[in-house]
């Protein structure tokens, strides 16, 4: 196998490396933003792509393997795109099915699948005009949250506490169909997953925090692992085996979800690596993104082993203030928005630190030394409460 063509730009730094050592020489990238430094031929990804536009650049690449890398900015809607196209393509390509698809990028679809399959998905309905709209948030009452059926991260979801707050909404005409929601105020969580040829690889849970009215997880300390109520355990089990068997995931996924009351509450899935890769690296030592590559070439998946306690701390770049010295016997990542590649966030400041856990006492003192720089997003009480519920359930698994 010698060329790979590579339909998005996240993490490429990542993946490129896996695929060189394993004699894939000609790499062609189709990106949304520009960037150099990878010695690869980089051509334009185009965001309002079709099926048939995918295919189009199948047949005129050539390649050995196509490989589905979206990241959510401006590339959330591509995997209906890639997975219609791969269904019809003869080649090697790491995409999943355009059924997994659609409930991953469309949230009509989700929560429609949900209710038809029993999956646990907070209160709610789906509205196709304003009258509708007014009519669901009368029966569930305040709060709800409003989400458009197709968007981009971190667009298309609204929190609204009042009347007021639900006219000024509607005023500024939300792209319907909308899906109306009871808030849960609860714990979210989440998992990654890569699936191939039938089987599947999954890094531990992370605790994201507790939810909140903003839905901004750019302010939340996450860590891994995370001891999911007996319940809740078993409703994801379930949730999994079922999206496996009926939708056939082929490539990376994610599910955020929610324990309320030690129940799970499933609030979306994402067709893609997303923010949990670099946590899930640094705590296992096993990369999704090279386990990505992996699956790509067809080869068997590895066993992830949680290997140390690993807290994200969100943090704000400032180019004239170092980060601290990383406590003792712990290793240190830091991805930031300023690398196109890995854009977790776009032209912001917006840094992510990563940092395993050696001894809780050194870490909680890091923690208050990032607080005083002025680089800590999230409150110093907020990480530590993160913090101990992660060292508690590795000091659980260990006995």
């Amino acid at each position: 196998m010698s060329k790979a063509v590579i339909f998005g730009e996240y993490k490429l730094a990542r993946i490129l490396p896996e695929l060189r050592a394993r004699g894939v020489t000609d790499v062609v990238v189709y990106s949304a933003v520009e960037f150099d430094g990878f010695d690869v031929e980089v051509k334009r990804l185009g965001l309002a792509w079709t099926a048939a536009d995918v295919l189009d650049v199948l047949a005129a690449e050539q390649a050995d393997v196509a490989i589905a890398n979206p990241y959510a900015h401006g590339q959330e809607q591509l995997p209906l795109a890639y997975g219609e196209a791969a269904a019809k393509w003869d080649g090697h390509f790491l995409a999943h099915s355009a059924a997994f698809a659609e409930v991953a990028c469309d949230k009509v679809a989700l929560h429609e699948t949900a209710v038809t399959r029993g999956w646990p998905v907070p209160e709610g309905a789906v509205c196709h005009d304003v009258d509708q709209v007014r009519a669901v948030v009368a029966r569930l009452g305040f709060p709800v949250v409003l989400k458009e059926a197709r968007s981009q991260a971190g667009d298309g979801r609204f929190y609204v506490e009042s009347v007021a707050d639900l006219n000024t909404l509607l005023a500024g005409e939300p792209s319907l169909p909308l899906i109306v929601q009871r808030f849960q105020q609860g714990f979210e969580c989440g998992v990654e997953l890569i699936s191939s040829s039938g089987s599947h690889v999954r890094w531990p849970v992370a605790s994201l925090g507790s939810l909140d009215t903003e839905l901004d997880p750019s302010f939340r300390a996450r860590t891994m692992p995370f001891a999911l109520p007996e319940r809740a355990a078993a409703d994801l089990e379930r949730l999994i085996d079922d999206i496996e068997q009926n939708l056939v995931p082929n490539g990376p996924w994610q599910i955020d979800f929610a324990v309320v009351d030690d129940e799970l509450c499933l609030l979306e899935i994402n067709a893609r690596l997303g923010g949990l890769s670099d946590l899930g690296s640094i705590a296992t030592g096993t990369d999704p993104h090279g386990v990505f590559v992996t699956a790509a070439l067809g080869e068997e998946l590895p066993q992830v082993v949680q290997r140390t306690v690993a807290i994200e701390l969100p943090s704000t770049e400032m180019p004239d203030t170092p980060l601290p010295a990383r406590p003792e016997g712990s290793n240190l990542m830091t991805i930031t928005a300023r690398t196109p590649t890995n854009r977790c966030f776009i032209n912001t400041d917006h840094m992510q630190v990563i940092v395993t856990v050696d001894e809780a006492k050194a870490t909680k003192k890091w923690i208050i030394e990032l607080h005083e720089a002025g680089l800590l997003r999230c409150s110093t009480e907020s990480a530590y409460a993160q913090l101990d519920k992660a060292l508690a359930t590795f000091a659980e698994k260990q006995r």
